[in-house]
């Protein structure tokens, strides 16, 4: 996903994470209106993580599940740093992949880089992103189309780019119309949130004013991501709170529409410090949402019924900075799966309906994208910050 400008040889994890995992369990008491889950932690579904591989050259940057397939947004090495390729690859229950055929228009989308890929398991919406001109600001692309392919839709310059341009952080499909989630100048106050809706081929930019979406001088909004809920759809980031001191808080805002009834819901026991990253809403009950992020630098999930969030007990203390990525919850049946930043390696952590959570071995490396296919647990991530990142899949048994 991308960061709102507005933001102020298998390998595993050893024993000693789910021993830490384990010592991490705690009840806390009710804060105000806000209730807590008292839940234990134990050792997750034992995973055996292997490489997937891809076409030479191309590193995973979306990871999208599409019906019983993976969908794939990649970067393909160029002949010099300046010149990578997107790619988009379909990834059957073998492995074996298919590129989905892409079609670039506007001079940036030959070198942009994915920033996100909603899919409703038919069609295909898709951000791109390419530093360029003289500020070296990201050029934005949009794409959309199916399997058969994917066009660039080139939109005028001031859409996504002029002086009042923020970020765009994700595409979202939903039953009553497709739309882009980012940023962009507000009018009393630092950046708003934003949103387009689409009439194909245009995006337009609707205006924030006068619901939760809008800045002012007391709280700044921040998107991270978003994602669809219901008919509505689901923005996850934080509220800088400038009305006694400073203070950054985790957030959410819910619609029930496309880009009506916005409303602001503030997670609680947020601390001093904290940002909700990602979110994923439905599953196999079709209610609910379950929100992850980081809570003074330390890894914080909530669920969300309606509009009463609450957030998790028993959550190891994973270590989670501001620009770590925590990929989107995915739901396996009953259970939510959270793939989190865990040091040199990543860290699986589930949560039957039965409300105990479970660590699991994950793959080194820092995650960048998380997807579930069926019983196949796909994860990418990277070394370290700007290196390449690599795929890995493991059997989910949970």
């Amino acid at each position: 996903m991308a960061r709102s400008a507005a933001r102020w040889t298998p390998a595993v994890v050893s024993a000693m994470v789910a021993a830490a995992a384990l010592a991490a369990c705690s009840s806390t008491e009710p804060t105000g209106a806000s209730t807590t889950v008292a839940v234990s932690v134990q050792p997750g579904p034992n995973l055996a993580w292997s490489a997937v591989e891809l076409p030479a050259g191309v590193e995973p940057k979306t990871l999208t599940t599409m019906a019983d397939r993976l969908l794939v947004g990649g970067l393909k090495a160029g002949d010099t740093p300046e010149t990578p390729s997107p790619v988009m690859l379909v990834l059957d229950a073998g492995d074996i992949s298919q590129t989905v055929p892409l079609t670039p228009q506007s001079p940036y989308a030959p070198v942009a880089r994915w920033y996100s890929v909603a899919t409703d398991g038919t069609r295909i919406v898709a951000i791109g992103g390419a530093n360029g001109g003289a500020h070296a600001n990201v050029r934005w692309t949009t794409w959309s189309g199916t399997l058969a392919g994917v066009q660039e839709l080139p939109q005028n310059f001031y859409t996504f780019g002029g002086w009042g341009a923020g970020d765009l952080v994700d595409a979202v499909i939903t039953p009553g119309g497709d739309a882009l989630v980012g940023s962009w100048g507000g009018a009393q106050a630092g950046l708003d949130a934003a949103v387009w809706t689409f009439a194909n081929p245009v995006w337009t930019r609707q205006d924030p004013a006068g619901t939760a979406l809008e800045s002012t001088a007391t709280l700044l909004v921040g998107p991270r991501g978003a994602t669809s809920d219901g008919d509505g759809i689901l923005v996850s980031g934080s509220a800088l709170h400038l009305d006694d001191g400073v203070k950054q808080t985790a957030a959410v805002w819910r619609s029930s529409g496309v880009n009506t009834g916005w409303h602001r819901i503030d997670l609680p026991d947020s601390g001093i410090h904290s940002e909700s990253v990602s979110a994923r809403c439905g599953g196999p009950s079709g209610a609910g949402c379950v929100v992850a992020g980081q809570v003074d630098g330390r890894l914080a999930v909530w669920s969300l019924d309606g509009d009463h969030a609450t957030r998790q007990t028993g959550i190891p203390a994973l270590a989670v900075g501001d620009q770590d990525v925590v990929p989107a919850p995915v739901i396996a049946r009953s259970t939510s799966v959270i793939t989190s930043p865990n040091g040199a390696a990543a860290a699986v952590l589930s949560r039957s309906d039965t409300g105990s959570w479970a660590v699991s071995p994950g793959p080194a490396g820092l995650p960048v994208a998380a997807a579930l296919v069926g019983d196949r647990l796909y994860v990418a991530t990277r070394p370290a910050a700007g290196a390449a990142a690599t795929l890995f899949v493991s059997r989910w048994s949970g």
